[in-house]
């Protein structure tokens, strides 16, 4: 992945924004300034919960959108972590697509991102997924979203398990 300016990560945040909110998307404790997280250690951090429409007597479906990115060897930053969750409570259901842990799992499944899926939620039939790496926010909400359109649950055993 290209390395990044903060500038550069603060438009791509206010863009991705605004294309979820075209979707109907709802973003908790957004007013008019998109803040990223700092850490210690230099890195930015962009965490949000979102909300997915719903009607007057539906709860809407949880989405929610981490992504941390940490200074390279020169003057930029890259995405070093993400996580990219669907929580459907009316149909109850999870769906995710994570990279974080990198060496973990690497050393463990030879694989650095991975997926989750609970047709039933908090039920796992496979802790760990293999799964597609996400381009971006765009990419993994994207999947989501789509997913949540059908109005049906996922197929989780459709997915190649790692353990």
């Amino acid at each position: 992945m290209t390395a990044v300016t903060p500038d550069d990560l603060a438009s791509y945040l206010a863009r991705f924004v605004e294309w979820a909110e075209r979707l109907a998307i709802t973003f908790v404790g957004i007013d008019d300034v998109l803040v990223l997280g700092r850490e210690r250690d230099g890195s930015l951090v962009i965490d949000l919960e979102g909300r997915f429409p719903a009607g007057r007597r539906t709860p809407p479906a949880e989405l929610e959108v981490v992504e941390r990115w940490s200074p390279d060897a020169g003057d930029g930053l890259v995405r070093v972590e993400y996580a990219y969750e669907l929580r459907h409570r009316s149909l109850d259901y999870r769906r995710a697509f994570h990279h974080h842990d990198e060496r973990h799992f690497l050393r463990q499944f030879i694989v650095a991102t991975h997926e989750h899926c609970e047709a039933t939620m908090g039920v796992e039939a496979c802790g760990h997924s293999f799964g597609l790496p996400a381009r971006d926010a765009f990419d993994g909400v994207t999947r989501l979203y789509d997913l949540w359109l059908t109005g049906a649950k996922p197929d989780c055993a459709t997915l190649r398990c790692l353990g």
